[in-house]
């Protein structure tokens, strides 16, 4: 088992480094290029859009999510399926939850390389108006933001503190 040090502010660099390069990665191969790192300007929120929630349990059991206003999700979305996809209809959820799934899958074996083990849940869709994801207070956590396409993409996570984690080890 890898020990991962959770600072009281900061999430761990192996999670935040492992979610920098699968964003890079996982965007690069489905649309051709490499989103633009905009910072983790905490002021900044997605206001209507979708959000694809994935949790990890194993060395650090954390959060992430991928948050996309509705432009960026209608945008992304017909760019991912090669078709459109309308922001209200169900598939939108899919899509969504799919490119969440996708990106997980990827930093679960970006973490393996570095010798952490996770495993992954299923994604979880939210759509609405005004979102914002909320963490529970006084986890650490971070947010950045990205843009490709000229479309806005914002990635939050947390992570639980070692003495709050609970459940199984993956493997054990």
């Amino acid at each position: 088992m890898a020990t991962i040090k959770i600072d009281e502010r900061e999430m761990p660099n192996v999670i935040t480094n492992c979610v920098s390069d699968s964003v890079a990665s996982i965007f690069n191969t489905i649309f051709g290029a490499v989103p633009e790192y905009d910072g983790d300007d905490n002021s900044k929120n997605v206001g209507d859009g979708v959000v694809g929630v994935i949790s990890f349990v194993g060395d650090a059991s954390w959060i992430l999510m991928l948050a996309l206003p509705k432009d960026s999700a209608e945008t992304l979305a017909e760019k991912f399926c090669g078709f459109a996809v309308d922001y209200d209809c169900p598939d939108m959820g899919d899509v969504i939850g799919e490119l969440a799934n996708v990106m997980a899958g990827d930093i679960v074996a970006r973490m393996g390389v570095e010798g952490v083990k996770v495993a992954m849940s299923l994604p979880t869709v939210l759509r609405g108006q005004n979102v914002e994801p909320f963490m529970p207070k006084g986890l650490p956590d971070k947010k950045m933001h990205y843009s490709i396409l000229g479309k806005d993409i914002m990635i939050k996570m947390a992570v639980a503190r070692s003495d709050e984690m609970m459940g199984a080890t993956p493997g054990a």
